[in-house]
């Protein structure tokens, strides 16, 4: 996702729920902390927190991204380094903090990843991570339509994960207004029909050309309809954090101490 790139309110409204929990994290992270955001993307969140942190450094594994976000984010305390997406590149007990935004779902071993990021934060070390709500996403028993995601989780099987290795675990929620979660769940609901339709009746490649233009089509939808009003309309007072009833949250945030 890039900023300032937004087709449409629901990519608008998406990112500024990933911009939220970044928000959370720079009131959490304390100023001198050596921070570790593992799965960068694009970079803006590192940047961000890189005004914030001593040092902060941002692995993703494209080498694309790194690229990218080395070219418009790096400076002196903050940058960007490719990993295998397997084991982190740093020594035991490196990291005051690791952030890890809508990155675990994506993770093939889940319990591995847990387990690295425990081995490279420092004792009463600090793990603030969070995937989207596999309560409002998807019918019990069915995959994510999501191509790229591994898994989603429910709050209590993210919170089993976390607890392979942390002891002190927090499971929150992050929620948005009546309109912006009607936005959101609408988004989710037409997609999963399709896709979960397309993948019985066609093969891999073809069902992946003919998904991509569907959302072309309803990109281009979606702007005609909003106009560029959205921009001004939402913003981040319009997404907060439950620590009750976290089923009914649109992502799980899940808070952790070493």
């Amino acid at each position: 996702m890039v900023p300032e790139k937004f087709e449409s309110k629901e990519e608008y409204l998406v990112y500024l729920r990933h911009l939220f929990a970044y928000e959370l994290a720079k009131d959490k992270i304390s100023k001198n902390s050596i921070v570790l955001e593992l799965g960068c993307g694009e970079g803006y969140g590192t940047n961000l927190l890189s005004q914030n942190v001593g040092k902060i450094v941002g692995l993703d594994i494209e080498r694309s991204v790194i690229l990218g976000a080395s070219e418009k984010y790096k400076s002196r305390n903050c940058i960007f380094q490719l990993y295998d997406g397997v084991r982190i590149p740093y020594q035991d007990s490196t990291f005051d903090a690791v952030i890890s935004f809508q990155v675990i779902e994506h993770v093939q071993d889940d319990i591995s990843y847990v387990s690295e990021i425990y081995r490279v934060l420092k004792r009463n070390g600090l793990l603030m991570l969070t995937t989207p709500n596999k309560t409002y996403r998807l019918r019990p028993g069915q995959n994510p339509w999501n191509r790229f995601h591994i898994r989603e989780y429910y709050s209590h099987e993210l919170e089993n994960i976390l607890k392979t290795k942390f002891s002190d675990v927090k499971l929150w929620g992050i929620r948005g207004n009546k309109e912006v979660e009607g936005i959101e769940r609408q988004r989710v609901k037409q997609p999963a029909r399709i896709i979960s339709f397309l993948r019985k009746v066609m093969p891999e490649p073809l069902e992946i050309v003919i998904i991509r233009v569907l959302k072309r089509i309803a990109r281009r939808k979606q702007k005609s309809q909003n106009g560029e009003d959205f921009l001004s309309k939402y913003g981040l007072r319009d997404y907060y954090v439950i620590q009750d009833n976290v089923v009914d949250s649109l992502d799980l945030l899940g808070i952790c101490r070493k």
